[in-house]
């Protein structure tokens, strides 16, 4: 090594040595401080804790305490075992006592196509009617057609009294046709509808036996449904084909809804309709035009009926729970009791 190298070499070993002095000489010492002779205050000294166990006495583990609010309960290397609540469909923790059964509050009384209230019960007259004369004038024509009602009521029309009636005849070649045509829409006293117009159909039977048929059919003005027309025929009762109906009641009252979806002539969505009664010997009275409605304790939204098996999907809302702050949600289908 050249003379200048060696100064040079000292020289940087000097310089190393002394910063190495320096930070020796400042870095802070490393204190040891025992807890318990902090002197805290105020909510320090409520806060405090110390964990750390003593020394040669080894903590055991401890299990978490099951907590009942949260419903949950699990170790420290091992999942939370769950179970399945169907009804409420959702999983709660294994350990839970089972959970307290929660009436869904109505049940479905029918799900089907209502039937129109009335019905053409009788009839007498010949086909087709003779003309009814007072006086010299054509007053009517005699023909008398009886009506009854879902409930046993009964209304009459007697057409011997309905001057400016119009008659129509279509005689055919195996039956005649007749039409009856009040000079306005006749009022059946007491029933809320009138009478638009009255057919007559007489012929042979298809049997080749020379028997013959009479039938009746009526077009109906039904001032209950907004004036929506109804056709009914002799016999039994008819349904109303563009209309579906259920009717629920309360578990613990008398208290019904109806529920109702119609469809009009040329609208692709049902009309919705739900009325109210506190029993069945009063009528409904028309409370919403939305498809849900609410006792004192929650709200049902209906979701689906099917009149062909007799179910109706309810979703039941209740109330909102002061545990979580939200209202509790399920889901049901409904038949009829039997």
């Amino acid at each position: 090594m050249k003379h200048y190298d060696k100064i040079f070499f000292a020289i940087a070993l000097i310089a190393c040595l002394a910063a190495t002095g320096i930070y020796v000489g400042i870095k802070p010492v490393a204190k040891t401080i025992n807890p318990s002779t902090v002197q805290l205050k105020g909510a320090e000294l409520s806060a405090w804790s110390d964990p750390a166990p003593k020394i040669g006495e080894p903590e055991a583990w401890k299990a978490p305490q099951f907590d009942l609010l949260a419903g949950w309960n699990y170790d420290l290397f091992n999942s939370p075992e769950t179970t399945w609540l169907t009804a409420d469909s959702k999983y709660i923790a294994k350990e839970l006592p089972p959970p307290v059964d929660d009436p869904f509050g109505i049940k479905l009384v029918y799900a089907k196509m209502p039937i129109f209230r009335l019905r053409i019960s009788s009839v007498f007259c010949d086909v087709p009617p003779s003309v009814r004369r007072e006086n010299g004038k054509r007053v009517g024509y005699d023909a008398l057609v009886q009506f009854e009602t879902t409930t046993g009521g009964r209304a009459a029309l007697n057409f011997a009294k309905l001057p400016g009636t119009k008659m129509e005849v279509d005689k055919q070649a195996s039956r005649t046709i007749v039409i009856l045509k009040p000079k306005k829409p006749e009022t059946l006293v007491g029933q809320n509808a009138a009478l638009k117009e009255f057919r007559i159909v007489k012929g042979e039977s298809d049997t080749g036996d020379g028997t013959s048929y009479t039938r009746y059919m009526a077009t109906i003005v039904d001032r209950d449904d907004k004036n929506a027309e109804v056709k009914i025929i002799d016999g039994d009762f008819v349904s109303k084909a563009n209309c579906i109906e259920a009717v629920f009641q309360d578990v613990n009252s008398t208290r019904q809804w109806r529920y109702t979806e119609k469809l009009l002539p040329g609208k692709e969505k049902p009309e919705i309709e739900v009325s109210v009664r506190d029993s069945e010997a009063e009528p409904f009275k028309v409370v919403s035009s939305e498809p849900s409605f609410e006792t004192d304790n929650a709200t049902y939204f209906i979701k689906g009926l099917d009149i062909s098996t007799q179910e109706a999907t309810i979703t039941k809302q209740s109330k909102s729970s002061k545990k979580t702050g939200r209202p509790k949600v399920r889901q049901q289908v409904l038949t009829p009791e039997k």
